[in-house]
């Protein structure tokens, strides 16, 4: 028997892809996605926060748009980022006509020293995320953007950070698509992500919903509260009646966070225990509101790296799709990231989001605000640090060889998309299968 821990999209994809192996799925909530979910609220629809498709395995496309068959839409990216009073085109590092002169010129110039300059003798595995930032895009990308952006993003200081996770992320440019943006010739899309699919309705839930018909033993309202790994017997707990239930299985995919699927294994090493509870992440309030005025914003999602705005990014999901809201609106997601341990009330978080987006001129004094909300995603972006790097692996090795596969965003600990998510699930379950199939014909 496989145990399935959490029905987001990783652990959804485990079960689908394990056709006729034995298994049972099981999820705290009373619905699936985990993060991909959507919920409704006087008449839109919101995710939790911005969830967009975008593909790079030419499997996972094809299985995605088999399940959405006819569901999904084709958007040219409408991304800007907002600073200096002005928006520019994401990404930052190709489209700074528009900006100051003197801003476009410390962009040009940094940039080219990168080109002129050797970078700092520092191994890849050692160099910090701002270090890779000076070094690939230079001094005044990193002060006009970069720095700013993500010292808000990440609510550290950017030197605790390793750089090993970025490349995918924020690809260098070459020195004539910087130039090309400097002096606003558009000549080719940029990044990884030029285009994007969504739901045509009901927004990104249809995803993760769409596993369910060919998926069976999905057991909702259980929560996993401990794991004897070396008896491989796990406890469930109802949410609702507070029933237990005890399984027995020979493997357990694990997509729930580490430190807290390392909390609920008693028998684990101490040392590894504790390298759990030093794993690091930053947390994100999702303000999901709408206001009384159509169209406050023709973009899809722009970026706010000054700090003067409380917000890192905002999106606008009825350019995604007008069937996410009510005509004569508009809905938008503002995200803010804070540590875990700080809380801040919804009343504060509101009034700062719509003060800011007031002095973005994204809002008007007179706009009446239909609809408010805010989420508090508390795992939402993971840390990579060199705790991570030192500590993860040896984790994540003992996990495997008590029989527990701990994978997805969180599971595996890393910045990874929907479709990584999905791709994981897949690869397992065909390596459990074959591991099935070998100890049969054995």
């Amino acid at each position: 028997m496989i145990l399935i821990v959490g029905a987001g999209l990783a652990g959804l994809s485990t079960a689908y892809h394990l056709s006729e192996t034995p298994y049972r799925l099981y999820e705290r909530e009373m619905e699936v996605g985990g993060l991909c979910r959507s919920y409704r609220k006087d008449g839109f629809t919101f995710d939790y926060t911005g969830h967009l498709l975008h593909f790079r395995q030419p499997q996972i496309k094809a299985l995605v748009e088999r399940l959405l068959a006819g569901k999904l839409q084709k958007h040219t990216r409408k991304s800007f980022i907002y600073s200096h009073r002005t928006y520019t085109e994401y990404p930052f590092q190709v489209n700074t006509h528009g900006l100051p002169p003197e801003v476009v010129r410390d962009c040009l110039m940094g940039f080219i020293a990168t080109l002129t300059t050797p970078a700092a003798a520092v191994p890849s595995n050692d160099r910090s995320f701002k270090q890779w930032i000076v070094d690939n895009l230079g001094e005044g990308m990193a002060r006009h953007f970069m720095l700013p952006f993500n010292e808000k993003l990440w609510q550290v200081p950017l030197d605790e950070l390793t750089s090993d996770w970025v490349s995918w992320l924020v690809p260098k440019p070459e020195l004539k698509d910087v130039i090309s943006g400097a002096l606003g010739i558009k000549d080719k899309a940029f990044g990884y992500n030029p285009s994007f699919q969504y739901p045509a309705t009901d927004g990104i839930r249809v995803l993760p919903e769409s596993f369910l018909p060919g998926i069976t033993g999905l057991h909702q309202g259980w929560e996993l509260m401990e794991v004897e790994t070396k008896r491989r017997r796990a406890v469930f707990k109802h949410q609702a009646s507070g029933d237990t239930r005890t399984e027995h299985y020979e493997s357990l995919v694990s997509t729930i966070p580490v430190p807290e699927l390392m909390r609920r294994c008693p028998d684990m090493p101490t040392h590894l225990k504790e390298g759990a509870e030093g794993l690091r992440w930053v947390s994100v309030y999702n303000l999901n509101m709408a206001v009384g005025r159509e169209q406050v914003s023709d973009k899809h999602w722009l970026y706010f790296p000054e700090p003067e705005y409380p917000f890192y990014r905002i999106g606008f999901p009825m350019n995604f799709s007008p069937a996410l809201g009510r005509s004569g609106c508009s809905s938008m997601y503002v995200e803010m990231s804070h540590r875990p341990s700080e809380q801040h009330s919804h009343e504060e978080l509101l009034s700062r989001a719509r003060s800011g987006m007031e002095r973005a001129g994204i809002l008007r004094s007179e706009d009446e605000i239909v609809v408010a909300d805010v989420k508090d995603l508390r795992y939402a972006y993971v840390y990579f640090d060199r705790h991570r790097a030192r500590a993860l692996p040896t984790m994540l090795t003992e996990l495997e060889r008590r029989g527990i596969y701990s994978i997805g965003r969180y599971g595996a600990w890393e910045h990874t998309s929907m479709e990584d998510a999905i791709g994981q699930g897949k690869q397992l379950a065909e390596r459990l299968q074959a591991r099935g199939a070998e100890a049969v014909s054995a």
